[in-house]
């Protein structure tokens, strides 16, 4: 049946507009009418109880279970609807109530209930009131409390105002009779408040069927509440045009057992699907506007309204306003939550993940402003590249946990040298620079001797305790020329070079075969040694050491002026720039 759908629609809707036009038309006399419309009603009825069951024959689970039960509800309806046929058309009654046609008529709402809630089950919740932690757990679990006091207050509201109201103050005949009466719109009111708080607060799986299921449901309580203010104020007929909800109705709830699963419609554009989350969470306040219109124009028309519409209204002005409250605690939240989530994505993008140093990015802006407050105040600041000795050896015998330990461990460190003034950075792999930010050139030799002194610790990684050591080379911004944050770093990396040159030189001899390479040999296996190599940074020529002379005795090692030839001046593992 499935298969046809597009087709059994289309009869569906000629159907129920050919009824409605018939009966509206005029053209039938009253008994003529009156058999139309019993006969249309009782057709919709066994529809709807044959799709339903049909369907359930050809599904399992939840999508199963709600047809038989609303199947059983439309079966007690349409037995209902045969008996109040047989007192209109042969007892010449024509409202037959209280009688067993209500019986029957009661049976659909007590077993749509149910089953809208199998159907409920079946969709998930709508974007946008969902919540991960406790506390926003605890703030949507009261927004949904709210938006479903505002839904049933604003339907029982206007249910109040059109039938319940009259039906509860005329009164009935007996008892049974006020009974009945009250029975038709307060069961409808459920229905109505379910089906609106599933559309709000669910989104199903098929939308259309939640749609046509909603619209069948409320198109019958929208003729049983007429029907039950008929009734109260001792109407002795019903126009048969106010039954087109139970002529719809049906028919509609038979469309939806019909629907097939792959019916719904693509989600393609994602504004299709802001629109459909924005109708999801303005959809509880559509029973308020429809009610606080009502009202208002029953007071501008001087209907007038009594104690308990007044009450319900200033009832609701309160949950809206407690709702909006909670709207603006959420909001608030939320802004708090997206700076700190841009704040962490900025700490991400300028700090090494690994050590939470800055990154090569920060340490150029930070030298950027810098050299900039440099050349106003002509005062230089100092930079530090380092790079640690002994390193590689630990990586690679004991894996790159232990190394990543150990840079974390290094860095630890780098911080406890500096002030909260100085920047340190990892440049990557086992390389760290410091940006000095001081005006006298001795505190960057200070923080200097501060650093090769704190590695010349022991680090204890994994239970196991390690040495190494660092080569660090020094500059200083020049005032008197223009320089960039590039070439800065560059030169600090030449210096830190020359340290490595010089070693190597020192050591006087090619290491054997299968021990570790000078580079990587630790800085503090021995006593610090004392003794700079001191060069001026050229903004001109960029070449590691260019414009190096000694501070000792000026002679350099042929080849490479950043490195000193007299054996007798130490290695500290340090090469000053100034």
């Amino acid at each position: 049946m499935t298969r046809y759908f597009p087709l059994v629609s289309a009869l569906v809707c000629c159907y129920v507009v050919a009824v409605i036009a018939v009966l509206g038309s005029g053209v039938l006399t009253a008994e003529s009418a009156l058999i139309v419309d019993d006969v249309a009603q009782l057709i919709s009825g066994s529809g709807a109880t044959f799709a339903c069951w049909w369907q359930a024959r050809h599904n399992h689970g939840g999508q199963r279970h709600w047809r038989v039960l609303l199947g059983f509800g439309t079966a007690g309806w349409t037995a209902g609807m045969a008996v109040w046929a047989w007192f209109r058309t042969f007892a010449d009654t024509p409202l037959p109530s209280p009688s067993l046609a209500d019986v029957g008529f009661l049976t659909l709402p007590v077993f749509a209930l149910p089953a809208l809630l199998v159907f409920a089950e079946d969709g998930r919740p709508v974007k946008g009131i969902t919540a991960r932690s406790a506390r926003a757990a605890a703030r949507t679990r009261a927004v949904l409390v709210l938006d479903g006091l505002i839904v049933t207050g604003s339907l029982f509201l206007l249910t109040w105002a059109t039938a319940l109201g009259a039906v509860v103050r005329s009164g009935a005949p007996t008892a049974l009779g006020f009974v009945v009466a009250v029975a038709y719109p307060v069961t409808d009111l459920v229905l109505v408040v379910i089906v609106v708080l599933l559309a709000s607060f669910r989104r199903a799986r098929n939308s259309l069927r939640l749609l046509l299921l909603g619209s069948g449901l409320i198109a019958l309580s929208v003729s049983d509440s007429i029907f039950a203010y008929l009734v109260s104020s001792g109407a002795a007929s019903m126009n048969p045009l106010f039954d087109a909800g139970f002529v719809a109705g049906p028919a509609l709830i038979a469309l939806a057992a019909i629907v097939p699963d792959d019916h719904e419609a693509a989600s393609g554009h994602e504004w299709r699907e802001r629109t459909v989350d924005w109708a999801h969470l303005m959809l509880p306040y559509l029973p308020l506007m429809v009610a606080a219109s009502y009202t208002t124009v029953k007071t501008v028309l001087g209907a007038g309204t009594d104690d308990l519409e007044v009450v319900g209204v200033f009832l609701l002005f309160v949950l809206v306003v407690l709702r909006q409250l909670v709207t603006l605690i959420d909001n608030a939240k939320l802004l708090e939550k997206v700076r700190n989530t841009q704040e962490d994505l900025a700490h991400q993008a300028s700090h090494d993940p690994l050590t939470g140093l800055a990154n090569r990015t920060l340490l150029y802006e930070r030298l950027h402003d810098s050299i900039t407050r440099s050349s106003r105040t002509h005062y230089p600041f100092g930079l530090l590249y380092l790079d640690l000795d002994g390193f590689k050896a630990v990586n690679d015998t004991f894996g790159h946990s232990a190394g990543d330990t150990l840079l974390r461990a290094v860095a630890d460190r780098l911080r406890e040298c500096v002030r909260a003034a100085d920047t340190v950075a990892r440049l990557g792999g086992d390389e760290f620079a410091v940006l000095v930010a001081t005006e006298r050139r001795q505190e960057s030799e200070l923080v200097g001797g501060r650093v090769l002194a704190a590695l010349q610790r022991p680090f204890t990684v994994e239970g196991r305790s390690h040495t190494i050591g660092g080569s660090l080379g020094i500059v200083h911004c020049p005032v008197d020329e223009e320089i960039s944050a590039q070439t800065l770093l560059h030169h600090a990396d030449a210096a830190m070079y020359a340290t490595k040159q010089r070693r190597k030189q020192r050591g006087g001899e090619t290491p054997p075969e299968g021990a570790a390479p000078a580079d990587d040999e630790p800085a503090g296996s021995g006593a610090v040694e004392e003794g700079m190599i001191r060069a001026a940074p050229s903004a001109h020529d960029e070449r590691p050491g260019a414009g190096a002379h000694s501070v000792h005795d000026g002679n350099t090692a042929p080849g490479d002026p950043a490195v000193p030839d007299d054996p007798n001046v130490p290695d500290d593992g340090i090469s000053l720039h100034n």
